[in-house]
């Protein structure tokens, strides 16, 4: 097993849009495709409007065949366009679970 960290700085003061957004649109459409996220997060100390999606995956292939399923959707560009109106930057990270992480 994988994860996969995602994390976007938004705007100051976009994150109940971005919420709405990911809730109603994006995150029903990613489980059409078997994206669903093990963690959805949000800074509340620290660096502020800040956003965190946590997905698992078997491995690497698993994880690039599902977000290859999510890009040809024809409804991401619409949504996804919404979403850079209010993104300033994303950092993605591939992680491994430790031997003894409650996570696999």
């Amino acid at each position: 097993m994988i994860y996969e960290l995602r994390t976007y700085q938004l705007k100051v003061g976009c994150v109940p849009e971005y919420f709405k957004i990911a809730e109603t649109e994006l995150l029903p459409a990613l489980a059409e495709h078997g994206i669903e996220p093990a963690g959805f997060f949000y800074t509340d100390i620290g660096t502020l409007n800040e956003v965190n999606h946590l997905w698992a995956f078997e491995d690497l292939n698993d994880r690039h065949e599902r977000w290859a399923k999510w890009v040809a959707d024809p409804r991401r560009p619409e949504i996804m366009s919404r979403l850079r109106e209010i993104i300033v930057t994303q950092s993605n990270k591939i992680l491994r679970p430790a031997a003894f992480s409650k996570l696999k």
